[in-house]
């Protein structure tokens, strides 16, 4: 559904906006997608090790695992500057550059959150032109978003991409932003405060290696989405700038809701035209509820290698981190009964 924020939604709870608005602060407009269909690679396993015929538990490391009872919820940052008519092509071009895992566990009362590179090789999903999948190709995990209207089913695509790429796991909703918000979010949370970690003063004199400086309007787009020309091109490193960037923003935006309580029901409703999503908005205010009363344990991103490609950068997973990060945030020792008894 394309979500139309109402009323009803002043009632969300305030580190809900928060997410948001660390989401849309990482929106970046790197390049448009151009075809690269290639042979695909050899079929990934589905499950991190040797799997059971019931229950979803896993065998790895020579321990029984079963799935942990969490809930997750795949944000992504679209390359769109505006939002008019959806296309009626089944291909678009909006790459989906930030991607980031929202995981909840109600067991323990805590929510994590997984920063994915939006450059890893893996296996795309094709749609065809009435929608159906058409098969697959190797590419970078940002055009799975390329298959579709740009959309729901554009979002839809890229959660069985990211799905596939965990072995499987289970994504239970999405929303996605484009980032046209990304400057009207940053100056309505008063401007974001850091430490340049790259030297931007080809573009921006203001934007200097080292300078600390309140970061305004363009300047913050600027800084999470530019890679090229800079000393490090690889995502790997503006990723770290988007994680700095991140951490800042929110408690940037933290403080300003306690000065006016009206805050985060103004952002949101300044930014409703440019989100998509699968969640009622019921399920946004519990999933606010959730992040307000919950404990966050952790930002986690995956191990590879970046390497220039023939046109772009590629990046590579380590499988045997993977697997264990998969294994760490997913999954928990299964009691006997679980196992077979074993």
């Amino acid at each position: 559904m394309r979500i139309k924020v109402e009323k009803q939604i002043i009632r969300l709870a305030a580190l809900f906006l928060g997410v948001v608005l660390l989401t849309a602060a990482a929106f970046s407009m790197v390049r448009l997608w151009e075809d690269r269909r290639e042979t695909p690679d050899p079929v990934r396993e589905t499950q991190p090790d040797a799997s059971s015929e019931s229950g979803g538990t896993v065998f790895y490391q020579d321990v029984w695992y079963a799935p942990r009872d969490v809930e997750t919820y795949l944000v992504m940052g679209l390359d769109k500057f505006d939002t008019g008519d959806m296309p009626e092509s089944y291909i678009n071009t909006q790459q989906a550059d930030f991607l980031l895992l929202l995981i909840t566990d109600p067991s323990d009362q805590s929510y994590c959150a997984l920063h994915l590179n939006r450059d890893t090789m893996t296996q795309i999903p094709i749609l065809g032109v009435t929608g159906e999948l058409a098969g697959s190709f190797t590419g970078q995990l940002a055009l799975a978003h390329t298959y579709g209207s740009g959309g729901e089913d554009s979002c839809e695509n890229t959660v069985k991409a990211v799905s596939d790429l965990l072995y499987g796991t289970e994504i239970d909703h999405y929303l996605s932003m484009t980032m046209d918000a990304v400057s009207i979010l940053n100056d309505m949370a008063g401007g974001v405060t850091l430490t340049l970690l790259d030297d931007f003063s080809d573009l921006d004199l203001e934007m200097v290696k080292g300078r600390e400086i309140t970061l305004r309007g363009e300047q913050a787009l600027l800084y999470v989405r530019t890679r090229f020309g800079r000393e490090d091109s690889t995502n790997l490193h503006r990723m770290e700038r988007q994680r700095q960037y991140l951490e800042t923003l929110l408690t940037q935006v933290q403080s300003r809701a306690q000065e006016d309580p009206g805050f985060f029901a103004e952002s949101v409703l300044s930014v409703s035209d440019y989100l998509v999503s699968d969640c009622t908005i019921q399920q946004l205010s519990d999933l606010g509820e959730i992040l307000e009363e919950y404990t966050f344990s952790g930002l986690y991103t995956t191990e590879g290698e970046a390497v220039r490609g023939e046109e772009f950068m590629e990046f590579y997973v380590d499988d045997d981190a993977l697997r264990a990060l998969v294994m760490e945030l997913f999954y928990q020792k299964a009691e006997p009964a679980q196992n077979g008894g074993e």
